[in-house]
């Protein structure tokens, strides 16, 4: 039931910042789940969200103006870097979080990026940032407990 939940918390924090799954990731890696899985339910639950955005982002764009706005945003900074790498700035984003992939799955279809290389980037490169935040996860809450408040 715990891993359902990741993998549900990891589709919403796909699409909504506000459900932070790196740490869920790095929770769950405290409470001893085994980091591949912990990394793979991430992964997968975040790139479902980043399936429904590639589909469905010009629907959501024009539902959604706020976020329409941050993503132009997104655009207008990284506009030269995305046109000419897309690819690799998706790497970037997918393995580090800069630019934000909800954001680069979003708009890739304006890009003329396919579908099968956004996603076979995206998945494996997720799967190892979420494995090493929840191997890290027991450290890192060691870690944050050590400050005295």
């Amino acid at each position: 039931m715990a891993i359902l939940s990741l993998l549900l918390l990891s589709i919403a924090g796909g699409v909504i910042w506000l459900f932070n799954v790196e740490a869920a990731a790095i929770l769950y890696g405290s409470n001893g789940f085994n980091p591949a899985l912990v990394g793979v339910t991430c992964a997968l639950g975040q790139s479902i969200a980043y399936t429904i955005l590639y589909f469905g982002g010009d629907w959501l764009l024009r539902r959604w103006g706020w976020w329409r706005r941050r993503l132009e945003q997104m655009r207008a900074r990284f506009h030269d870097r995305l046109h000419k790498g897309f690819l690799g700035a998706t790497a970037t984003a997918a393995l580090l979080g800069i630019p934000p992939m909800t954001g680069m799955a979003a708009i890739a279809g304006s890009f003329e990026v396919r579908y099968p290389p956004l996603i076979a980037i995206a998945l494996p490169l997720r799967t190892v940032r979420f494995i090493v935040l929840a191997a890290a996860g027991s450290r890192i809450a060691a870690w944050w407990h050590g400050f005295s408040w």
